[in-house]
């Protein structure tokens, strides 16, 4: 039985050495993306080719190291665990010298059960870079048009141009400087976000093979990325906490809070009253990166505008706020401004724009 879960360093040095092996037949890598089952252990099944089983309780997410076949005509079926007949058989040829993915896709509900198999056909990346190749196999629509999705940087740029892109279909190697990199799968305006993995950093000569899975329903929406593994992802960006949100230690004092989800950022404003003392109210605004639940953000401090005047304001950037969500009703804002003022408010939602669910 192969070993189909790999650590980082394990799967980035096996990717390195399977680049520079000579062979002489064809090679296969499989892959379990077909989330039809809501509990993992039912996802398990077993892969045969012309009537041998090569695999066994496969699941999903798990993905073999290549596998060398002679090159040919083959029949293969993946049959569920306990189950007498297959769920999934199509006849494929391997050629001569050729590398190939194959991966089970579809829930079974609203996309169909099938094998879809991806030629690895990745040029040599010039020195310094990298071949990525994008995968969307996550059937979380019944139309294809509604699953179509972006791939775009943190800061919401597109990536490649890749935007409409549909369940079962693939942008084919393109070739990235190494570099850590923070991508995210969204909407095709870039609106709404649906995957967010971590930063992660891809060394140079690799080939990656990045694959949306999940269906949202029986598993989580999630990145694949060959050699590496599952991806760790954090709550995307959305507006669950954007609205108004009032102290629950001091009087008269709160937040606005407005995320910006497309660009994995947030901004808002800080009610509250002159820290030297003069008991005149002040407005603070606050602009940052934001991961779905925490941010240290810019504060910034506006003079030299008057009511109802015509005459710009200038803005300083007068120290930072650290905020942290804690539900959907509760969170802590930390002040820290450059004249040494520091506090601590406890807030309380006053007000919600949109539903709340906090995993």
């Amino acid at each position: 039985m192969l070993s189909l879960r790999f650590n980082l360093s394990i799967a980035l040095v096996t990717g390195v050495l399977l680049s520079a092996t000579a062979f002489a037949q064809s090679r296969v890598q499989i892959v379990h993306a077909a989330p039809f089952a809501g509990e993992i252990e039912q996802t398990a099944v077993s892969v045969s080719a012309n009537g041998s089983v090569v695999l066994e309780d496969f699941r999903f997410a798990d993905f073999t190291d290549y596998l060398e076949l002679p090159a040919g005509d083959y029949d293969l079926a993946v049959t569920p665990a306990g189950a007498d007949d297959p769920a999934i058989t199509a006849s494929v040829t391997l050629e001569d010298g050729i590398d190939y993915t194959v991966l089970a896709v579809g829930d079974g509900v609203k996309q169909p059960l099938a094998l879809w198999a991806l030629v690895d056909d990745a040029p040599a990346a010039a020195d310094g870079n990298l071949n990525i190749r994008v995968v969307h196999a996550a059937p979380f629509a019944s139309a294809l048009a509604d699953t179509e999705v972006s791939i775009r940087t943190a800061s919401g740029d597109l990536v490649n141009n890749l935007t409409g892109v549909p369940f079962f279909a693939e942008s084919g190697f393109f070739e990235v400087p190494a570099a850590e990199y923070d991508l995210k799968v969204a909407s095709n305006d870039g609106s709404t976000n649906f995957i967010d993995p971590l930063p992660v950093e891809l060394p140079a000569g690799l080939d990656i093979t990045v694959i949306a899975i999940g269906d949202g329903v029986n598993q989580p929406l999630g990145i694949l990325a060959l050699p590496v593994g599952v991806l760790e992802t954090r709550t995307p960006v959305d507006f669950t906490v954007a609205g108004w949100w009032q102290s629950l230690n001091t009087e008269n004092e709160g937040y606005i809070v407005q995320p910006i989800p497309s660009q994995n950022r947030i901004v808002g404003t800080i009610y509250t009253y002159d820290p030297s003392g003069s008991g005149a109210p002040v407005w603070f605004t606050f602009d940052g990166p934001f991961d779905g639940r925490t941010s240290v953000a810019e504060v910034t401090a506006f003079s030299g505008a008057e009511f109802a005047g015509d005459t710009a304001a200038t803005g300083t950037v007068v120290g930072t706020v650290a905020l942290e969500f804690l539900d959907c009703d509760t969170a802590i804002a930390a002040i820290s401004l450059d004249d040494s003022t520091e506090f601590t408010w406890d807030l309380g939602r006053l007000t919600q724009a949109v539903s709340c669910s906090f995993d």
